[in-house]
C-alpha cells in the first residue's frame, strides 16, 4: 500500500564490515555526497568507525533509532536486521545491495549517488510490508513468548528428531497435518527467500496473505498453500508430542515442547520500504531472478 511522504533530514546507516568491498565504496559515495548537502545528516553505528569519517557521525543504536530513514547496505539479511532494529517505529528502510541477489534492495552501490539525489529531491515513494505476530502459549494458555517477523517463520525438528509432525488449524478449524522435514510460513516479502528455494510461489508484496510451504513432505499430495490472514489466524501444535523449534526471520529461535501452541496473525506493525521511481516488483523479478521468459545471452 502507498504511504505518506517523509522528510529525510537524519539518515542512519546499517551495514556489517565483513560484507564486501562494495560497502567501502558505498560509504565513500555517501561521505562525498554529504559534504555538498549539509541539510541531510548521516549517522552510523560504531562497527563502521574504521570505514568512515566526518561529516558522518558515530552513534549508539538508541540514537540511530532517532533517524528519519535507515540505509541498509548489504544483502537481504542486512535489510532484515534493519527492519527488526526499528520494529514498531515509523522509520522507513532503503536497501542498498552490496550482497548477491539483494531482492529487498532498491538500488545498487553504483547508483547510490543518483539515489541520494532522488531522496534529496523527494523523488521517491514508500510502501508498507505486512508483518506477522507469532504468539506462543503454554498448556495453561498463558502467553510465554511473542515475536514479530517480516520474512518467514521456520518450524523445524528440535533435538534428535529428524522430521516434524504438526497440526495446522485455520481460523479455528482443522486444516491438515504436516509430516515433513520442516515447515515454512512466509509473508509476501519472504516468499522470494527460503520459500522460493523450497518450491513455494512468489506473492506480490501487496497480497494480504501468507504461503505455507512444507519442506520435503512425506506425502506427494501436500503442496504449498496460500491463505489470507486478514482477520484470520493460524494455530500450530505438535501432533506426535515431539519437540519443535521456531526460527523467526533466521534470527530468533524458540524451543517448543509438546504442549506448546503457536498462533500466527497479521501484525499491526509494518515495515516501510522506500521505493525509487526507477524500480519496482516486476523489474526485480526480471532483473534479480531472471524472469525474462528466455535464457540470457552469453
Amino acid at each position: 500500500m502507498a504511504a505518506e511522504k517523509y522528510s529525510f533530514k537524519k539518515i542512519g546507516i546499517v551495514a556489517w564490515k565483513e560484507k564486501s568491498l562494495d560497502l567501502a565504496l558505498a560509504l565513500k559515495i555517501i561521505l562525498e555526497w554529504s559534504k555538498t548537502h549539509s541539510t541531510m545528516e548521516f549517522f552510523a553505528l560504531d562497527n563502521l568507525k574504521d570505514l568512515i569519517s566526518p561529516p558522518i557521525k558515530i552513534v549508539s543504536e538508541t540514537d540511530l533509532k532517532k533517524c528519519d530513514l535507515l540505509l541498509a547496505i548489504g544483502g537481504d539479511g542486512t535489510v532484515l536486521s534493519a527492519a527488526h532494529m526499528v520494529l514498531g517505529l515509523d522509520i522507513p528502510i532503503l536497501g542498498v545491495n552490496a550482497g548477491r541477489v539483494g531482492f529487498l534492495a532498491e538500488t545498487q552501490v553504483k547508483n547510490l549517488n543518483r539515489t541520494l539525489e532522488d531522496l534529496y529531491r523527494e523523488n521517491y515513494s514508500t510502501r508498507d510490508r505486512m508483518m506477522i505476530d507469532a504468539t506462543v502459549y503454554s498448556e495453561k494458555k498463558e502467553v510465554i513468548g511473542k515475536h514479530t517477523f517480516l520474512n518467514e517463520i521456520h518450524i523445524r525438528p528440535s533435538g534428535y528428531q529428524r522430521m516434524i509432525n504438526v497440526n495446522l488449524q485455520y481460523n479455528g478449524k482443522d486444516l491438515t497435518e504436516y509430516w515433513a522435514d520442516s515447515l515454512l510460513i512466509s509473508t509476501p516479502t519472504g516468499s522470494t527467500a527460503y520459500n522460493l528455494a523450497a518450491g513455494g510461489p512468489i506473492l506480490h508484496p501487496s497480497t494480504p496473505a501468507v504461503v505455507i510451504t512444507p519442506v520435503a513432505p512425506s506425502s506427494l499430495s501436500v503442496r504449498p498453500l496460500v491463505l489470507s490472514v486478514t482477520s484470520k489466524f493460524l494455530r500450530i501444535s505438535s501432533t506426535n508430542g515431539s519437540m519443535l523449534e521456531l526460527v523467526c526471520d533466521g534470527r530468533e529461535s524458540i524451543e517448543l515442547d509438546k504442549n506448546h501452541v503457536v498462533t500466527l496473525a497479521e501484525s499491526k506493525k509494518v515495515t516501510t520500504f522506500v521505493r525509487m521511481r526507477h524500480t519496482g516488483f516486476v523489474g526485480a523479478l526480471r532483473e534479480k531472478l531472471g524472469w525474462t521468459g528466455k535464457p540470457k545471452k552469453a
